[in-house]
């Protein structure tokens, strides 16, 4: 759900339409699940324990032990070395302690042929893609979920600042959250049959690609993705879904043009417009404009959109700092990084394998 440009889109003071907790409720995983199950991918939904909830949202990144890697260790120290001991960094009661979270992850694992696609309520941790090992949200174990989780600040997001656009949100201050971990089973999807849908007053108002790379056989096949979603839209969505104002994803099978449902977002400045932005969408006449579909339409374009830059390229921290933070507090973290930071300087330390350190 959550966008990498809202303060952006916030800056701009756009007029949103209001949008009350039960319209982001409407979008929250386990509410439009079961309505849609059999258009939409195979998933389980774990609800979460305050105290898990308590978890995710404290500082410092620990981990479990199932899946985590093991670290090398230096066979043979010169005697005349002084060692340095990281607070806590053999500190076992730091490690998360979530037995049945941990069991029913691997059930589900096992059940969905050994991968999973981790998200909460509404967000999955796509933030943090670059942190794991296989460069995406691909788990083949607690560790993996877990890591993500705890990385991303689009999780935070959904924890705590889901219903921060809502005309009603006192209502929802008192009233308490059900959070759940959805795990979703994995598929090797093509990024470029992936679609974002806006959905106005109970009428698609504009489709857009999600991955913004340039695809030129997207730009031929415009009318038959155009068709197979629309006609998705009013045999599937448009009755079945309570909100009147909405984002959709979907994907498109390009072999088969069957098309899955992949999400639900609030039509706020909390989803990302893609390739609209939110003044059009949001001035978007009815009764005189026509639904556009946008696709990139030039590898010009497409590198124009990147800017050079990674995607969540401000939510990345070099991975020799979060093998250096081992789960420590901010406190301590800046102080062993100091420590750190010294030793380089007086070449005490060195990077033996820098070239996968870059991520």
């Amino acid at each position: 759900m959550t966008s990498n440009n809202t303060e952006d889109v916030e800056a701009q003071k756009i007029d949103f339409l209001n949008i009350s907790c039960k319209d982001v409720d409407n979008c929250s995983f386990d509410s439009w699940y079961p309505k849609f199950k059999s258009h939409t991918f195979k998933s389980k939904i774990l609800p979460l324990s305050q105290d898990f909830v308590d978890y995710l949202n404290a500082e410092g990144i620990y981990l479990p032990e199932d899946g985590q890697p093991i670290a090398a260790s230096i066979e043979e120290i010169d005697s005349d070395e002084e060692i340095t001991e990281f607070p806590n960094a053999n500190d076992d009661s730091k490690i998360p302690k979530f037995p049945e979270v941990e069991r029913q992850i691997r059930e589900a694992i096992y059940e969905y042929e050994g991968a999973v696609f981790p998200k909460l309520n509404w967000t999955s941790p796509r933030d943090a893609a670059w942190i794991s090992a296989t460069q995406s949200l691909k788990c083949t174990s607690p560790f993996d979920v877990f890591l993500l989780l705890k990385s991303s600040d689009f999780i935070n997001h959904d924890l705590n600042h889901a219903y921060e656009h809502c005309i009603d949100i006192e209502d929802k201050e008192n009233q308490k959250i059900q959070f759940n971990l959805v795990l979703r089973k994995w598929y090797d999807l093509q990024p470029s049959m992936e679609f974002r849908c806006f959905v106005k007053d109970q009428e698609i108002i504009g489709i857009t690609q999600r991955d913004m790379n340039f695809y030129p056989f997207l730009l031929e096949s415009q009318q038959d993705i155009e068709q197979s979603i629309f006609e998705f839209f009013e045999d599937v969505i448009h009755e079945g879904f309570e909100s009147t104002n909405y984002v959709f994803d979907v994907y498109i099978q390009r072999s088969s043009s069957k098309v899955y449902l992949v999400d639900f977002n609030p039509f706020s400045p909390a989803t990302d417009a893609l390739l609209y932005n939110w003044n059009e969408l949001m001035s978007f006449d009815l009764d005189k404009q026509e639904t556009q579909i946008r696709f990139v339409e030039s590898q010009a374009e497409a590198n124009s959109l990147a800017c050079n830059a990674p995607k969540f390229a401000t939510n990345m921290i070099p991975k020799d700092v979060i093998d250096l933070s081992t789960g420590k507090s901010i406190a301590e973290f800046a102080e062993e990084f100091e420590k750190a930071m010294k030793k380089t300087e007086n070449g005490d330390y060195s990077d033996t394998d820098s070239s996968s350190d870059e991520e």
